[in-house]
């Protein structure tokens, strides 16, 4: 889960991450079961194995004259079916974004559980190709140069909230995790699985926990990877940015070439958010792709959340030391390229996702939630965007039980990563306090999703084929996976081969 800020409207948006070869004869293992949706071929980007795709109707509520929508899916055929009942169910974060295009990252995290089973991705309601909510955002030019310290924010963000609105047509309330629980069991009927091991990852794991309350006959096995507890608003999340920014600045000052290079570098950042803050700078760049001259309008908010958005990842991370003494030094160029790889509105539903935080987030802040996330930045605006947002939209809220921690005895295996700016270790200890059967690993030098980081595939694999954790080596998991401190053109390596390497370490 990535918390981005809509640089236009200062409203927030939240999506995980951060994240998660057989040939024709593995298309499920029994393509005969009875009323089974019809599947056809199908070829995701990144992923040359044929996966096996298809759709079922669901109803949009429980009123009938509502209609329905299709809810889209993709099986991704083990490479040896030997459990031909079961199959690895992968969730995906934001919320907001599509499993099924993320076809590569799930067969990449559970490359060795996919060896003997399955993997279904479901693109949740509102995603991806299952009705996908959709609003309209800005195109980068016009985000660089847009200075919000100079606007009228509440009400551009009601404006620009009740176009999306409109443009959506229809209640967002029918879009929450609740609700799109039943549409996973519906597609586990379909295609006649006796039971998933649950793979979630962020916000991925709210609704992998949500599932297994609903379901729980139907879950074998649980991995949550990067977890949002039940009981937990979204908007604490600006205490994980903090110390995760905390522990980048730690690290820098033991690092002797990195402590030569950046002295001081908290208390520049803290200078510069300040300085920014005070009077905003606008300046010409080259756009990040199509290298022409545009305006950048350098702000506090821009500023923070770029290098807030390179928390996530080790080779991004390495960067920020040689973006903020840049940006402090006049020179934009390096910061410009951090913001352009920051926009993700394309990738994010952001119908769905304001569906998901306004009835499921903000109803749970009161006095004491709102004082204690107010004390950070993120989490003020946040904060403010929700209270300007949410009462246009009206989204119904859920239930007050959905905020109970999961009372489960399903095996479940809760991973975290030390460093993550968005889901850290403490909130998976929330998440278990009623899980009987569950382990929780933390690798110390992970930051978000650490089934892309780790060694964590291995494991999952063999938690899945015993169910349990039992006699499970798990020491590869405190590994340290560090990227080298990018230095400036003075330093170690010139920028034009740190710059290709950084963009090639981000492709991996």
């Amino acid at each position: 889960m990535k918390i981005m800020f809509n640089l236009r409207k200062s409203l927030i948006k939240l999506t995980i991450l951060p994240i998660l070869l057989a040939g024709s004869t593995a298309v499920l293992a029994d393509n005969n079961k009875k009323n089974q949706p019809l599947l056809t071929p199908c070829y995701m980007e990144g992923l040359a194995d044929r996966l096996m795709c298809g759709s079922i109707s669901q109803s949009l509520s429980q009123n009938p004259a509502d209609g329905n929508i299709d809810i889209h899916f993709a099986v991704i055929p083990a490479i040896k079916p030997s459990y031909p009942d079961e199959a690895i169910l992968g969730f995906a974060g934001g919320p907001g974004q599509g499993a099924i295009d993320l076809a590569a990252i799930f067969n990449r995290n559970l490359q060795f559980a996919r060896e003997t089973r399955d993997i279904v991705l479901i693109d949740q309601r509102g995603t991806g190709y299952s009705n996908k909510l959709q609003c309209d955002s800005d195109d980068l030019q016009t985000q660089f140069a847009f200075n919000e310290a100079f606007a009228d924010l509440p009400a551009l963000g009601a404006q620009d909230t009740q176009k999306c609105k409109d443009k959506l047509n229809i209640d967002l309330s029918h879009f929450t995790t609740p609700v799109a629980a039943k549409d996973f069991e519906a597609v586990r009927k379909a295609l006649g699985y006796k039971g998933f091991h649950l793979y979630g990852v962020s916000y991925g794991t709210r609704i992998a926990q949500e599932y297994t309350r609903q379901f729980p006959s139907s879950v074998i096995t649980s991995t949550l990877d990067g977890v949002v507890p039940m009981q937990q608003s979204l908007a604490a999340i600006g205490e994980a940015i903090d110390s995760s920014l905390a522990a980048l600045f730690s690290r820098c000052e033991a690092n002797a070439q990195c402590a030569q290079q950046y002295p001081d570098l908290k208390t520049e950042f803290t200078a510069l958010l300040a300085k920014l803050d005070a009077q905003p700078v606008e300046v010409q760049v080259l756009h990040p792709r199509t290298h022409e001259t545009i305006t950048l309008a350098v702000t506090k908010t821009k500023f923070f959340g770029a290098i807030r958005m390179a928390l996530y990842s080790h080779s991004r991370r390495a960067i920020v030391p040689l973006v903020i003494t840049q940006t402090a030094q006049g020179n934009y160029a390096a910061l410009a390229g951090l913001m352009a790889g920051a926009d993700m509105s394309e990738m994010l539903a952001m119908g769905m996702h304001n569906a998901i935080v306004c009835g499921e987030d903000w109803p749970q802040l009161n006095v004491q939630t709102r004082q204690q996330y107010n004390k950070t930045y993120v989490g003020s605006l946040m904060i403010e965007g929700l209270d300007i947002m949410c009462p246009i939209l009206n989204v119904t809220a859920v239930d007050k039980s959905f905020y109970q921690p999961l009372n489960s005895s399903t095996p479940t295996l809760l991973l975290s990563g030390e460093r993550d700016p968005a889901t850290p270790p403490s909130w998976a200890e929330l998440a278990m306090v009623s899980m009987s059967e569950a382990t929780h690993l933390v690798s110390p030098t992970a930051t978000h999703g650490i089934g892309s980081q780790t060694c964590a595939p291995k494991i999952i694999a063999q938690f899945i084929d015993q169910k349990n954790m039992q006699d499970i080596d798990t020491d590869c998991i405190k590994d340290k996976n560090d990227k080298q401190f990018f230095m400036n053109i003075n330093g170690v390596a010139p920028m034009h081969t740190q710059t290709a390497t950084l963009n090639a370490q981000d492709k991996e």
